[in-house]
């Protein structure tokens, strides 16, 4: 969030001072309002533009295993432009690359991630077959099936997206 403000900041200042060189070359020809409309424009498109890519570029840092299963996508009032094209403020990824499967269940790493506050990672085993999952709070290890002694399962709709990913791995 702060290398975001100084890249506001700088990229502000960049553009007044291009904008300023312009008008010095062209003997004021450009009025004088120009210079604090240009800083300020280029600082709103930089602001719309980090708010619209995190998305992309948080989930491309993750690696390749992530897959983006859900993402919630909001308008709010102090930003008038999501009023056209919502802005994705949260999204959930599952992590394919540590799978642990045994006996049609899958063990695999949620990633809940949330624009301007601390990520979680949620460790989770999917029954396949059954259609349920169950939060793993302590990690899972080498033995999954002592992992999953005393485990609150919760029952999924069939279409539930992070299920459906999850369970790709027996594939």
């Amino acid at each position: 969030m702060l290398l975001e403000f100084i890249a506001v900041i700088a990229l502000g200042g960049g553009t007044a001072g291009i904008v300023m060189l312009i008008q010095k070359l062209t003997r004021g020809a450009l009025p004088r309002w120009s210079t604090s409309a240009a800083a300020g424009l280029a600082m709103l498109g930089f602001a719309i533009w980090s708010e619209y890519s995190w998305l992309d570029r948080t989930a491309a840092a993750l690696g390749p295993d992530h897959v983006v299963v859900t993402s919630v996508e909001r308008k709010q009032i102090w930003r008038p432009w999501t009023y056209l094209v919502p802005v994705t403020t949260r999204f959930i990824t599952v992590d394919m690359g540590k799978t642990q499967i045994k006996d049609r269940i899958v063990a695999t790493d949620l990633y809940l991630l949330s624009r301007w506050q601390k990520g979680a990672v949620v460790p989770v085993a999917f029954d396949c077959q059954l259609g349920r999952r169950a939060d793993i709070f302590a990690g899972f290890s080498d033995d999954l099936a002592a992992d999953l002694i005393g485990a609150n399962w919760i029952t999924l709709e069939e279409n539930d997206p992070i299920f459906t990913q999850a369970c790709t791995a027996l594939n």
